[in-house]
């Protein structure tokens, strides 16, 4: 069975990130298909909690994803909805803040 375009472009970012962060960055891959809500990804960046939901186009986010992504933020952490189109500019802020702690 061929993978979904979702799935494709998240294995992407996870490799963006190793290379990247390398050894300062640990990633969880939360898909899953019994529970709904949770990002797609969540992730500890030097000590620092992340969340990602990754999205293609004319992908839709749910409510209850968008409700725990602010919770995520809420709570001091940082949280994002990522696109094919935005992963660049995401991935750049990561970088500039990050590769400085």
């Amino acid at each position: 069975m061929p993978k979904q375009p979702e799935t494709i472009f998240l294995e992407k970012v996870d490799r963006d990130l190793k290379k990247a962060f390398g050894d300062d960055i640990e990633i969880f891959n939360i898909q899953q298909v019994s529970k709904t809500g949770d990002p797609d990804r969540l992730i500890c960046l030097k000590g620092h909690f992340l969340a990602l939901e990754g999205k293609i186009e004319g992908g839709t986010t749910e409510t209850i994803q968008l409700v725990k992504l602010l919770k995520i933020k809420k709570a001091g952490g940082s949280a994002y909805r990522i696109y094919p189109y935005t992963w660049s500019t995401v991935l750049a802020e990561l970088k500039k803040v990050y590769v400085t702690l």
